[in-house]
């Protein structure tokens, strides 16, 4: 074989052994990413990530890929100067992988987008959860720092309390930080709602505890003293149930709905007769209408009209009174019969009648 295709014979065998070294090392890279992505979420970042931490356990693989998915888009939005977006991404590359690496770069981007109480509770969380040797822990104190003397800070203390929440927010830990101004700190603690308000400024720390208050024990009563010695013994006063007030009695007598009565009955017959008579005024209206007759009529029916309404009236009235306003009273007891007894006894020579009547 001619010196020439020797050489490009290795040549070319030389170049496929690179390809097969270049693709072997690119599946031990994705093979190396996807169990850093268990530690670190993963090996790019738009800000330098914390070295992974020692002894975790390694997230599921959808969660991981899912991680994976959003901390490359908070990337991509982070070098596209959407920090707002960014954060979010890397808020939910946290979620789904919770890793410290995360979370700074979700510091990182919200303090860029000028969100100084969200970039500020971040970098709170990043320094608990970080290593202690992780390498961003001294840039995270230093921006906290920048931030803290603009904003309040609140400690919660609330042992035993459930769904702890600022502003609706739940709190992560024992610290919040937040904007100046008034806030609502509650949480459930036995089975009530406890809620504080507290006005803080910039640059202010408040400690808030939501305990529940005990509750009050009454003194107790004091005992009599003991008698002297030879003093008679004072008996004690059995207490007597008091009485039941007599039941409120009404106003009118029985007597004022029979009169009442009678008065409408006497309405009754006046109206009948008026109405009759305002009929025979018609009938003498029918047989020659005149202006006379039908003046006559008119006032008649007018009279009959009056009569009517009384006469409803006082039906109305004495029928409510009957109902509301008159004391019936309770029917007086039956009179028990006499009692009549008679006795015949018969004596030695004598013969005796008693009775009692």
């Amino acid at each position: 074989m001619p010196r020439a295709a020797c050489v490009s014979s290795r040549r070319a065998s030389g170049r496929a052994g690179r390809a097969r070294c270049a693709r072997r090392r690119g599946a031990i890279g994705a093979l190396v990413a996807l169990a850093c992505l268990g530690a670190a979420t993963s090996p790019a970042r738009a800000e330098a990530p914390a070295t992974p931490t020692t002894g975790e356990a390694p997230p599921r693989p959808e969660h991981a890929r899912a991680a994976a998915r959003a901390f490359e888009e908070g990337e991509r939005a982070f070098r596209a100067g959407d920090f707002a977006r960014a954060a979010a991404a890397f808020e939910a590359a946290y979620r789904a992988a919770p890793h410290a690496s995360p979370l700074w770069n979700a510091a990182r981007s919200w303090h860029r987008a000028g969100e100084a109480v969200r970039a500020a509770n971040l970098y709170a969380r990043y320094l608990r959860e970080a290593p202690p040797d992780a390498p961003d822990r001294d840039a995270a104190g230093a921006a906290l720092g920048q931030l803290a003397p603009r904003l309040g800070r609140i400690d919660v203390y609330a042992p035993g309390a459930h769904g702890v929440r600022v502003d609706d927010a739940p709190v992560e830990g024992a610290s919040v930080y937040v904007n100046p101004g008034s806030h609502v700190v509650a949480g459930e603690v036995d089975a009530q709602i406890l809620r504080r308000t507290e006005v803080i400024g910039a640059g202010e720390v408040r400690s808030v505890a939501l305990v529940a208050a005990a509750p009050r024990e009454l003194p107790p009563a004091p005992r009599p003293p003991p008698p002297a010695a030879g003093a008679p013994a004072v008996p004690r006063a059995t207490p007597r149930p008091s009485p039941e007030p007599p039941p409120a009695r009404r106003p009118l007598p029985p007597a004022g709905v029979i009169v009442g009565a009678a008065v409408t009955a006497i309405g009754a017959g006046l109206t009948v007769a008026s109405g009759l008579d305002t009929l025979a005024a018609r009938d003498a209206f029918d047989a020659a209408p005149t202006e006379e007759n039908l003046a006559a009529g008119r006032g008649k029916q007018r009279r009959t009209n009056v009569l009517l309404g009384v006469t409803i009236g006082l039906g109305a009235l004495t029928g409510a009174a009957a109902v509301w306003l008159v004391d019936w009273g309770t029917p007086p007891a039956a009179a028990s019969p006499p009692r009549h007894a008679l006795a015949l006894s018969l004596g030695p020579a004598r013969l005796t009648l008693g009775g009692a009547f």
